[in-house]
């Protein structure tokens, strides 16, 4: 660009930059600009090393494997698509590549929906086809008379079938000798004899078709062939096979999946199954063994999930290099197209302070260039430090403060969370927790502070004081920033040192993980503080009441909807059983039986409990009805408050159940030991339930309790608040009886 008034106005669509930084694999792309760095050198020398070396020499390393790892945005799929394309720029006919990307489900759906689909049946085909040839020249090539035609049977000049039918060979023997050979070679019987069936027309179409994942046809289960590759142990098994069927025929075989750790992170379903692991572990042998390349990109969660064993069969771990201010100007350079070496709009120090912003990461430094551009072209003006500043403001600032806010007590609220807003914590009037969560004693807590973009040293510096400030404060604090916009990467270490958790709002991210990070924050305090436990159970439950309000209040914002109140009922139940879940700690003590009469009680007091909640079910489903018709307050108050508080009911007989397991059943359980804290236990538990029964409209003895036990007194039934005292006295006389 030169410095004229008509270059000067140029508009968005001559942006030679992309407007997405976000690499995508398509088939008619060509390789793009490519910036060589140290991780980009290596990775494809290696690949050439793989393409270029003979094929009958051994593998050098355990497996040929390349795992290229690195965080979001710092060009992952930018280099395994460059790998992909040095791949297919290959002179060599006997090169198959494959290029995945991993869907976000189990190894299985990567076979079926990824890999299978690529897979040419004809290719396929030809592949089986020479090893049907090499046992036809094996026999052949014993005689003066049939070696030519060994030969050439072995430099596939002729077609196998066609030479058994000229020279009245037997097609049964050489069949089965294929289906033998190709289960040695895969390591699977079922697989070697399909994969022979596979020759004959008659047959061709039922294999196609069980390779896809489909239950074996009638023909081939007379044949053997009874299990379905249905799960993901088969699924990584069949990947296996294609690698040696190509392989073994000096075939190079390339599997490229990006995105890996959709399919082998902690979350994902792959890694709680031992077997799965063990047969991805297998799989990376057999690259190795049948001489292939795999090459697996995504998140170092992928890689560092894998046990040790595992670990050391990938011979090449790459990570991408961060771009330094030479790669960066290189990279506009490339981009502007220009042979005379002008950068404009941009200079050398804009693009050093471009780069330090984004901090080498690759994503960062394309999207920067593009919205820099842009600006550029719409002022008029060459790129400056503040108009890059500018961008980073406008570009990552996608969501208001308030809006940042109110996602914020949104999420508090649906925890149940207590909290203060604008709190003081220091005697630093500046330094001011924007929300602060209580947690044990007084002093206490998790801080969260909101802060915009954070690009200047100075903003850094003043938020660096807040939070150490507060993490030094006694007793223990939690801090967590949360930051609306675009923190420069040169500053990212000094304030992830002052906080105990760093995180940039996303709209599509944020709720889950600020949920998470806050959640584990406020456990953690409540397991090292040191007040009383019994004070806080008292808290958790006044936590649950919360959310039941909470919960209360959304459905009264309802808009015209068709909810069904089973699903509201079960997602309440959902929430109330992982509240008092962790409360009760062991989760199997609801299977553990106490003395009979103490189980009588329990066993009547929920049979009671659930059954007035059922009733109210009807209620509800009564009050819904018509809901679509009417205005959603037209929903009966009372109706809405007695469900919530019916359920809290139960959820609270149960803990209370569990809690007096814990006490009781035990081999050394000690009444004179135990005493003072089943004491504590029932007193908990009678004040909690009389708030929750006078909370219902028709009062506290709306749960009456059919008495079971009739050594306990003479009347038929008794209210669901005097199950504390019943349960005492239950316990107490099974110790009296024992002695």
């Amino acid at each position: 660009m030169s410095n004229s008034t008509a270059d000067n106005t140029m508009d968005r669509r001559d942006n030679p930059f992309p407007a997405s930084a976000v690499a995508r694999f398509s088939p008619a792309d060509r390789a793009g600009l490519n910036i060589e760095t140290p991780s980009v050198v290596q990775a494809l020398s290696y690949v050439d090393q793989y393409l270029n070396s003979p094929s009958e020499v051994a593998p050098q390393h355990d497996g040929n494997v390349i795992a290229i790892v690195g965080e979001y945005g710092t060009g992952k799929t930018h280099l395994t698509i460059e790998l992909l394309h040095r791949v297919k720029d290959s002179v060599r006919e006997n090169v198959h590549s494959f290029y995945l990307d991993a869907p976000a489900d189990t190894f299985l759906a990567l076979y079926r929906d990824r890999f299978f689909r690529q897979l040419d049946r004809k290719d396929v085909r030809q592949r089986v086809a020479e090893y049907y040839a090499d046992i036809i020249a094996e026999d052949l090539g014993d005689s003066p008379l049939t070696e030519d035609v060994a030969r050439r049977l072995t430099e596939r000049q002729l077609e196998p079938r066609q030479v058994v039918e000229e020279f009245g060979l037997s097609h049964s023997k050489f069949q089965q000798e294929l289906q033998e050979r190709l289960g040695r070679i895969t390591e699977h019987e079922d697989f070697g004899t399909a994969l022979g069936l596979f020759m004959r027309p008659e047959f061709e179409a039922a294999v196609w078709e069980w390779l896809a994942g489909h239950p074996a046809d009638s023909v081939l289960r007379e044949r053997g062939i009874r299990r379905t590759i249905d799960d993901d142990i088969s699924a990584l098994e069949a990947i296996g096979v294609f690698a040696f069927l190509y392989g073994r025929q000096n075939h190079r075989f390339i599997l490229i999946i990006d995105e890996f750790e959709k399919v082998l992170s902690r979350d994902a379903r792959s890694i709680k199954s031992e077997s799965s692991v063990l047969a991805f572990k297998k799989l990376l042998e057999v690259f190795g063994q049948a001489r292939c390349l795999l090459i697996l990109s995504g998140l170092p969660d992928f890689v560092e999930v894998l046990p040790a064993d595992a670990q050391q069969r990938i011979s090449c771990i790459v990570r991408p290099t961060a771009l330094s201010f030479a790669d960066v100007r290189d990279y506009v350079r490339l981009s502007l197209g220009r042979d005379n070496g002008d950068l404009s709009p941009f200079n050398e120090d804009s693009i050093a302070y471009l780069a330090e912003l984004a901090g080498g990461n690759a994503r960062k430094v394309i999207r920067l260039c593009y919205h820099a551009y842009a600006a550029s072209a719409n002022t008029g003006a060459a790129l400056t430090r503040a108009m890059l500043r500018e961008v980073a403001r406008e570009q990552f600032e996608i969501s208001s403060p308030d809006d940042v806010r109110s996602e914020i007590t949104r999420v508090l609220d649906i925890n149940g969370w207590e909290f203060e807003l604008n709190k003081q914590l220091i005697q630093d009037p500046t330094t001011v927790a924007d929300y602060w969560l209580p947690v044990g004693q007084v002093g206490s807590g998790c801080a969260v502070i909101i802060t915009q973009s954070v690009l200047h040293e100075h903003e850094a510096e003043l938020l660096v004081s807040a939070g150490e400030a507060m993490l030094s404060s006694d007793p223990a604090v939690a801090a967590v920033l949360v930051i609306n916009g675009y923190l420069a990467e040169s500053l990212r270490d000094l304030i992830s040192a002052a906080f105990s958790r760093v995180m940039q709002y996303s709209p599509l991210r944020f709720t889950d993980d600020f949920s998470a990070a806050v959640g584990a924050f406020i456990r953690r305090l409540e397991e090292t503080s040191d007040e009383d436990r019994m004070n806080l159970v008292e808290s958790k439950l006044d936590q649950l009441l919360r959310q039941t309000s909470g919960v209360r209040k959304s459905l009264e914002h309802v808009q015209r909807s068709t909810i069904s109140p089973l699903v509201i009922e079960n997602a309440v139940d959902g929430g109330l059983r992982r509240v008092f879940g962790a409360l009760s700690g062991d989760r199997n003590l609801s299977a553990v039986a106490l003395p009979y009469p103490t189980e009588q009680l329990f066993s009547s007091a929920l049979n009671a409990a659930e059954g007035y909640s059922s009733s109210l079910e009807q209620a509800m489903r009564s009050a819904f009805v018509n809901l679509g018709r009417r205005a959603p307050s037209d929903v009966p108050h009372e109706v809405v408050e007695s469900f919530y508080t019916a359920q809290s009911v139960v959820a609270l007989i149960k803990i209370f159940r569990d809690s007096v397991a814990r006490l009781v059943v035990s081999p050394d359980f000690d009444y004179d030991m135990a005493r003072g804290p089943l004491e504590d236990v029932c007193r908990f538990f009678d004040r909690n339930i009389s708030e929750l029964t006078y909370r219902l409209p028709s009062g506290p003895e709306s749960i009456t309790v059919p008495l079971n036990a009739p050594s306990f007194g003479d009347d038929n039934a008794f209210d669901i608040r005097r199950l504390a005292e019943r349960v005492y006295e239950s316990i107490r006389r099974y110790m009296m009886d024992r002695l």
